[in-house]
């Protein structure tokens, strides 16, 4: 086993005394091939072990750092004047009428709102010690039945922050087959299911009824054979929810908790029907509403308030900001030919650290740059929407357990979808609003971590960069960009409007021999030819 070849598929390959602590020792002449491998294997492991898959002894951890530092006090918020210097501290602005007072600790919760033992114990054993800013405001207006317009920074603990208090509200007033009483909509399937199997570690032990509106699990409902009633919350996309609601297989007229992740994406253009739609089903008087995003702007903002009572809204640092653990970057590459050379100059440089996500504008794009860096034999898969549900779950997991070191893709995977251990974000195109671009470079520098992002562009960008110099300067990356970037002319209207919905017309990315592509295109006719031979023989 080459340990120079197996790290230079994606991994930085600088030297490192890490490298050299496990060198062999003197005699290892005398030692077989079968035990230098094993040693670089176990090596490898610990190496490419990027998102902490491996199982460890938490618990040993935990004692030996107890032993070391001292208790810390349970912080508890008890009036205004602690709950103005708390908000202060965590660049957190709440606006309403009778704004309930933050939680300091998740202990906080037991004596405030009575909390679930269970529920509390669900959460420490997840290793959800401490919560996030956004976790402290949003959990205790919830739990007092406020509607709520969210907004914070990718990786901040959005998740939790609606999950935590509509479990509560479930389970301190229990309800045997009533029905749905709590609906979650994202906007994409991987995000649903994250967030289904948050449910399902939160809500361990506990007698709730969670699902995911799966495509098996909308055909029974329509088929008659389950009954939505016997469900207390359901997590869904839009469109699967629709097309259940027209066969008048789901019943949401009893749903009392409504949260809206993603919302500045469900209250977009293509969106906003079937947002519309679902709404209009959800008629209990006692339903509050939740939306949640990193970025919410003003006019998504205008549409949440004509849909909520009275709601209160809670920003965590910017409305349109990045998240601060991530050091960003603009390179200039001149054209397209210069993006690629980009990425082999950082894997010469050594910045090319893995698991690394790189985004691309199109379907089209994202496959050719995959080819590319399959050239290059650089470990690396591709996830589009063209790809089934099940085929892009596999490939995110393949990533999450390191198998894959190099992910490159559209925006089906830009929101919501947790990597942890993420590196290395690069825009290899720039992308079309400064919503998107928050979105999408916040896949690294979550949980507290730091981060890098890097955004090639080239002269055919020069207009869509404002908005992305907009948010470094917010986030405090004024450092990844040239001074003279800021002199560049503020965009109209028109303008945002034209770069956000049509893309920017490329070059395309080609740099593999024309003997490799011929020999490609004539594999894919082969596969092409014999799939059709196989279906005229079972035909006939």
């Amino acid at each position: 086993m080459d340990i120079f070849r197996i790290l230079s598929r994606g991994a930085s390959i600088k030297k490192s005394k890490q490298l050299t602590d496990y060198a062999l020792p003197s005699d290892s002449q005398k030692k077989s091939e079968l035990q230098k491998e094993e040693i670089l294997k176990n090596q490898i492991d610990k190496e490419t072990d990027f998102f902490k898959t491996k199982k460890r002894d938490i618990v040993k951890e935990v004692e030996a750092e107890e032993q070391e530092e001292e208790e810390e006090p349970i912080l508890k918020i008890s009036n205004e004047d602690e709950a103005s210097k708390f908000r202060k501290m965590n660049k957190s602005k709440v606006t309403g009428d009778d704004i309930p007072l933050p939680i300091g600790s998740f202990e906080d919760l037991t004596t405030r709102f009575k909390f679930d033992k269970k529920l509390l114990d669900n959460l420490i054993q997840s290793e959800f010690v401490e919560p996030t800013a956004i976790q402290c405001e949003s959990i205790p207006i919830m739990l007092n039945n406020r509607d709520l317009i969210a907004c914070a920074p990718t990786g901040s603990g959005k998740t939790l922050a609606y999950l935590i208090p509509t479990l509560q509200k479930l389970i301190s007033n229990p309800k045997k087959n009533h029905g749905i009483r709590g609906l979650i909509i994202s906007p994409t399937n991987e995000l649903a299911s994250q967030i289904f199997q948050n449910l399902e570690i939160l809500s361990k032990s506990k007698n709730l009824r969670i699902a995911i509106l799966s495509k098996q699990l909308a055909t029974k409902l329509s088929n008659k054979e389950t009954d939505s009633k016997k469900y207390d919350i359901i997590v869904t996309t839009p469109l699967r929810l629709i097309d259940v609601l027209k066969k008048e297989s789901i019943d949401l007229s009893k749903v009392e908790n409504l949260v809206i992740d993603e919302a500045d994406k469900l209250f977009d253009q293509g969106f906003l029907n079937q947002t519309d739609q679902i709404l209009s089903t959800l008629t209990n008087k006692k339903l509050t509403k939740s939306m949640f995003s990193a970025t919410i702007p003003s006019g998504v903002e205008e549409i949440a308030n004509t849909i909520m009572f009275n709601p209160i809204r809670t920003i965590i640092g910017h409305k349109e900001s990045a998240n601060n653990q991530i050091e960003q970057k603009l390179i200039f590459t001149g054209n397209e030919e210069g993006k690629l050379l980009s990425i082999r100059q950082l894997i010469q440089e050594g910045e090319f650290k893995p698991p690394i996500i790189i985004f691309l504008q199109s379907i089209i794009r994202a496959k050719a740059l995959f080819h590319e860096l399959l050239y290059d034999k650089l470990n690396v898969d591709v996830i589009h929407s063209e790809k089934t549900p099940k085929q892009r779950d596999e490939v995110i997991k393949r990533f999450k357990n390191g198998d894959i070191w190099v992910l490159i893709t559209t925006d089906v995977i830009a929101r919501g979808i947790d990597f942890k251990g993420v590196n290395l974000v690069i825009n290899y195109d720039v992308p079309q609003t400064a919503q998107s671009y928050v979105h999408r470079i916040g896949r690294t520098g979550r949980g507290g971590k730091s981060g890098k992002a890097i955004t090639f562009f080239t002269k055919e960008d020069n207009k869509s960069i404002k908005p992305i110099i907009n948010v470094m300067k917010q986030s405090g990356s004024k450092d990844g960009y040239a001074d003279w970037m800021e002199d560049i002319d503020k965009l109209s209207k028109n303008e945002k409007k034209k770069i956000k919905h049509n893309e920017i017309k490329r070059k395309k990315i080609s740099t593999v021999p024309s003997v490799v592509t011929k020999k490609r295109k004539q594999r894919e006719e082969m596969i092409e030819a014999s799939k059709k031979r196989k279906a005229l023989e079972n035909s006939s």
